[in-house]
């Protein structure tokens, strides 16, 4: 197996890292931990004291770390299961580092936590990191990470929390309180207000914008219901409150809140909604109006929590609950984790003019603002900016779009350069702020726009009428609106890479004649299951107005263990890997940590390839010595096999006769 120092000095990169400067090697480290390895040889008398490559504590956790130069040696497992019968605990990482971990427990430890045991193979480049987690009689298998992160003093707990106990993370709680409200609010509105289910949404809307106007209290929604004074109804005072609001916040033109009034306006003439309910001994919209100030508003205005997507997710629970509106529409909803992953893969800062063509609830734009304000620190004025100038959207969908305008206004975007209407049929040059000339040019001088985050409608492309609504159109459309250089990031069907039709083939090559591909990243299969749509995603990274070189390499990532997993009654969960193996794609993107081709892989492009980590995937592990003897023995077997059986013939060329000179060929 050869020498393993290499593999040592990669280990204490990683672990520096997380910043464990000073792990104990092998027989250092103090007296507990000497005495707890006494007897724990990997040998197979276990004579003498166990030696790990590493050990460290952390958070009251202990974890022991075992290395092999090859990857082929990280772990031998028996059904599933890690034995540490010798030689397994000596010739296997994760197996001597199991072996050292209940050792050390049959000792005794001055720690009650349990013990992560931790088996790497290979080296920088092709490396596998198995882990275990062992407490007295259960050794538990966890998944393969990526680094070492999850063992970092603020990471630990949230890992053990959920890897080893099952336990929700903490942003699954903060989502399990909006949806048990958003469940509240679907029963209340079906059995108390007959709202219809596209309405849902919009009411949210409405009384969440009317509880943040100064001066309105819930205990004013006295169930006043006289035919003749409408006006005293609590549907009108909500109405009038979420008027008031959004003209306050300076919401742009009066055209846009009239269009998000008509959204709301059926709240002020239903009586079902106005009238006393005998259950609730209040009218059903105070009861809504009661739910949505103690569970959702703070979450909603909460600062910490501006980039979670709260009517979003309301608006999704409303669809899964009524059935079938998102999907007509081709609407898949983008989970927080992507629309967060995605504003960094283009490096979202305070300086760019942010732009999301088909912005649904405003999800992009939320994201984007957080991390922008993130980056302008306590300037003030250059978050007013952002907040006026720097952040727009498109949506054509009335209900969307009034979801995604009172999102945006909800988070302080006072203005809201939120335009109802489609991205190929929107003033392009006049929201790049470009000079009007004679006739129908224009100069692009305008401010125009740096970085484009896109999730367009899935399949609209059905047919030869609707083949100008492919997600390469949108694509194609979306880059014509930013800078040269601006950045785009797009996540689409892993269909879309290929090119479907003869259409979407033409314009796999304009774009190259016009933009860079810079990568495209296969996501998580599941990352669409909470839509209840099975989309095979990829995130494509596009630079705008920088014809694609020849020789430009592509990067091409499998991100499919993005560390996110199904679970039933849950959905979609953090399996408490996500944050390290999120940090180690961006690393390995921006060169500053390097994997192998199961990860990712570079290369030349053309228009007729299929652009996706699968096409162009090339097995670069250098095979070993004893693979290729493996092989040459597996070639020998299979030659003697087809003579035993009088085969010979074809697998053995027969000579070819000499004939004479001047002979017939």
């Amino acid at each position: 197996m050869g020498n393993e120092k290499a593999t040592d000095q990669f280990v204490r990169e990683l672990l520096r890292d997380i910043g464990e400067t000073r792990p104990w090697e092998h027989d250092g480290g103090p007296a507990w931990k000497r005495s707890a390895l006494a007897g724990g040889s990997k040998s197979k008398t276990q004579k003498g004291e166990g030696k790990p490559e590493f050990v460290f504590t952390v958070d009251d956790f202990i974890v022991v770390i075992e290395d092999k130069k090859e990857a082929r040696f990280t772990r031998f497992l028996e059904d599933d299961k890690v034995t540490t019968e010798f030689p397994y605990r000596q010739d296997y990482a994760l197996n001597g580092a199991v072996h050292y971990a209940q050792t050390m427990l049959k000792n005794g430890v001055p720690y009650d936590k349990g013990i992560f045991a931790v088996g790497i193979g290979g080296e920088e480049h092709h490396h596998e990191i198995a882990v275990a987690y062992v407490e007295p009689g259960q050794v538990k298998l966890l998944d393969d990470l990526a680094n070492l992160d999850v063992f970092g003093a603020e990471a630990i707990s949230e890992y053990y929390s959920v890897s080893v106990r099952g336990n929700k993370s903490r942003a699954e709680i903060r989502l399990d309180t909006v949806k048990a409200a958003a469940s509240r609010l679907h029963e209340g509105m079906r059995n108390f207000g007959s709202v219809e289910n596209d309405r849902k949404a919009p009411l949210v809307s409405a009384i969440l914008l009317a509880l943040e106007k100064p001066g309105f209290v819930i205990d004013e929604l006295k169930g006043s219901y006289h035919e003749k004074l409408p006006d005293d109804w609590d549907g009108a005072k909500i109405y009038k409150a979420a008027n008031a609001y959004m003209v306050s916040k300076g919401f742009g033109p009066q055209q846009k809140i009239g269009t998000l009034l008509d959204q709301f306006a059926f709240i002020e003439k239903s009586p079902a909604l106005n009238r006393v309910h005998p259950e609730l001994g209040m009218t059903p919209l105070k009861h809504f109006a009661k739910i949505l100030k103690d569970d959702v508003q703070k979450v909603v205005t909460d600062p910490s929590m501006s980039s979670f997507d709260v009517l979003g997710n309301f608006y999704h629970e409303f669809i899964s609950y009524g059935g079938g509106d998102g999907n007509t529409l081709g609407i898949v909803l983008t989970p927080d984790h992507v629309t967060s992953l995605m504003t960094e893969l283009i490096d979202v800062g305070a300086a760019d003019w942010v732009l999301d063509p088909t912005a649904g609830t405003a999800s992009f734009l939320i994201t984007a603002m957080h991390r922008m304000f993130k980056d302008a620190g306590d300037d003030e004025a250059i978050r007013e900016d952002i907040r006026k100038n720097r952040l727009y959207g498109i949506e054509l969908q009335d209900k969307l779009f009034a979801i995604g305008a009172t999102n945006m206004i909800l988070r302080g975007d006072g203005k809201a350069n939120f335009r109802r209407d489609s991205i190929f049929e929107a003033p392009l040059h006049e929201m790049r702020g470009d000079t009007k000339g004679p006739g129908d040019s224009w100069t692009r001088d305008g401010h125009g726009f740096t970085k484009v985050l896109l999730n367009p409608p899935y399949s609209q492309a059905k047919d030869k009428t609707t083949r100008h609504l492919s997600e390469l159109a949108f694509i194609s459309k979306a880059l014509e609106f930013l800078n040269p250089g601006g950045r785009l990031a797009a996540i689409v069907p892993q269909s879309t890479m290929v090119g479907k039709t003869k259409e979407d083939k033409d314009r796999k090559v304009a774009l190259l004649k016009k933009h860079t591909l810079d990568a495209v990243i296969t996501m998580n299969g599941e990352t669409f299951a909470d839509s209840g749509v099975g989309v095979h995603p990829v995130i494509a990274l596009f630079t705008a107005w920088r014809p694609h070189a020849a020789d430009a390499k592509v990067k091409f990532v499998n991100f499919q263990r993005d560390g996110y997993k199904v679970k039933m009654h849950r959905g979609l969960t953090d399996d408490g890997t996500a944050a390290s193996r999120r940090k180690h794609l961006l690393e390995v993107l921006r060169g500053e940590a390097v994997d192998d081709t199961r990860f990712i892989v570079r290369s030349e492009i053309t228009a007729q390839d299929e652009w996706q980590h699968s096409y162009f995937y090339f097995n670069d592990q250098p095979p070993t010595v004893e693979d290729f003897m493996a092989t040459v023995a597996d070639y020998l077997s299979w030659q003697v096999d087809m003579h035993a059986h009088g085969k010979g013939a074809l697998i053995t060329p027969k000579e070819k006769k000499l004939q004479p000179a001047g002979a017939d060929a």
